[in-house]
């Protein structure tokens, strides 16, 4: 998961990127048909093969990639970085380049108002006039910047006149410039090679996440800030707001008509816990329309970690939350726990237990992912490398690679119900990470083994010293 934010902090100002550093990415995915899989290298992307083999480069500038229900295609999610005003024009939507032109013609004196409180110290401009006044900036700043630049230099020329230090400022203005477009889109593939160039679904300046096709209609879902959204793959203009506040990872039904979702109750500031309703919606009707119907609740849940909500191939809709206990315990001794609901039975739905040992399961459920089948669900925890596989039906769980130390950062990806990809050390003497393959009833073997020291790199953290 990628968070962009805008922090207003004078020399001049910086742009801060996230990359989920801490967190644990999908970055692996095999495809539907299980021929191949699609492998997230850094920003790039590529293929890999059964026997292991990484292909060269298809794409740059990638952050996430989802197999379409055919397995002859992705959607992608990339992040395209401008540096002029006329490519960021070829590139935004007429009604966010309206917005940037029209901030542009205020921002200049905001600057100048800033720095004649500061006294002309670009450095204090955001303690004396940005934080009193509780200024939030946001994604249309560096885009504001690029346009007055590229059309109107005179303009911020002057203001930067009324800086003890213009040149630096003029620097910083530079380097803020810079311009990220957030895009979904389409990219067809034949054999193992790019079919052309990736279609566009969408592009904006607001931060995408999470694009999703639908298994069986020609539409994806994505995140565009924390408003979950549906459109169609071939680029039409017609979108779909399925709900705001959406809060961590949502899935498709398997008839890939409805969402599954977790919607935000509580303010990620004010509380420790975070409080959703999970939710499905349907969004297609029988003939691959975009329809909005009635949003459906299916459950209450809260945790200390981001949640997931992934549903199964019978239907049901799979979380994770804190165990219920009345009166409720501390956040360090709540213990967190998976549950199921089915939606087909409407109001009489009731939220089940997936049983497991008192304690066996580790605080953090943020990284989960159910086997094909639905029958086992793989976990990993972003504070460790360990790796664990829990019988939905039973509760056994099997410990398939145990903590070496190191902090995983790529979800583990299902083959099918009977093969697991997973980022571990091979041995606990390793100092390079590897991706592992592990079978019902046999030990994990080795899958990386011929791809470079680069490619492994980021799969795992390994600790500070």
């Amino acid at each position: 998961m990628r968070v962009r934010s805008i922090c207003f902090s004078f020399g001049i100002a910086a742009l801060l990127l996230a990359i989920g550093c801490n967190e644990v990415e999908e970055r692996l995915s095999w495809s539907p048909d299980g021929t191949r899989a699609v492998m997230r290298v850094g920003n790039e992307l590529r293929l890999v093969d059964t026997n292991g083999n990484l292909s060269a480069t298809l794409l740059s500038n990638v952050v996430s990639a989802a197999w379409l229900p055919d397995s002859k295609g992705l959607v992608l999610l990339r992040e395209l970085t401008v540096t002029n005003w006329e490519e960021a024009a070829r590139l935004l939507p007429s009604q966010e380049m309206a917005t940037v032109e029209s901030l542009a013609k205020g921002l200049p004196g905001l600057f100048k108002a800033a720095l004649a409180s500061a006294d002309g110290d670009s450095e204090a401009m955001e303690g004396k006039f940005f934080k009193p006044l509780k200024m939030e900036l946001s994604e249309y700043l560096s885009p504001t910047i690029l346009y007055l630049l590229d059309t109107q230099p005179a303009v911020l020329h002057q203001v930067i006149q009324g800086c003890k230090n213009p040149t630096k400022m003029e620097a910083d203005l530079s380097n803020l410039s810079t311009t990220r477009v957030a895009e979904v889109s389409v990219l067809l593939l034949a054999s193992n090679q790019a079919l052309g160039q990736p279609r566009a679904i969408e592009r904006t300046l607001i931060d995408l996440q999470q694009p999703r096709p639908s298994p069986s209609a020609p539409v994806v879902a994505f995140v565009r800030g924390d408003t979950l959204m549906v459109a169609p793959l071939d680029g039409g203009t017609n979108r779909m707001q399925v709900t705001d506040k959406v809060e961590g990872i949502y899935d498709w039904t398997p008839d890939g008509k409805s969402l599954v979702y977790a919607v935000r109750l509580t303010e990620k500031e004010l509380s420790d816990i975070k409080l959703v309703r999970v939710e499905r919606r349907t969004v297609v009707d029988a003939a691959g329309t975009l329809v909005a119907s009635n949003t459906l609740p299916l459950a209450l849940s809260g945790s200390g970690f981001t949640p997931r909500v992934r549903c199964l191939p019978d239907g049901r809709v799979l979380f994770a939350g804190f165990q219920q206990q009345l009166p409720a315990p501390a956040l360090a001794k709540r213990e967190s726990r998976f549950f199921l609901i089915d939606p087909s039975l409407g109001t009489n739905a009731v939220v089940a237990t997936v049983p497991s040992a008192a304690g066996a399961l580790p605080q953090d459920l943020a990284a989960f992912v159910p086997s094909p089948d639905g029958r086992q669900i793989a976990i990993v925890e972003s504070g460790s490398d360990s790796v664990a596989v829990l019988d939905a039906t039973t509760g056994t769980l099997e410990i398939v690679s145990p903590k070496r130390g190191w902090k995983s950062r790529i979800m583990p990806a299902w083959r099918d119900h009977g093969e697991l990809y997973f980022a571990a050390l091979p041995e606990a003497s390793a100092t390079r990470p590897e991706l592992l393959r592990w079978r019902n009833g046999a030990a994990p073997q080795m899958f990386s083994r011929s791809w470079t020291d680069e490619a492994v790199s980021g799969l795992l953290e390994k600790p500070k010293k």
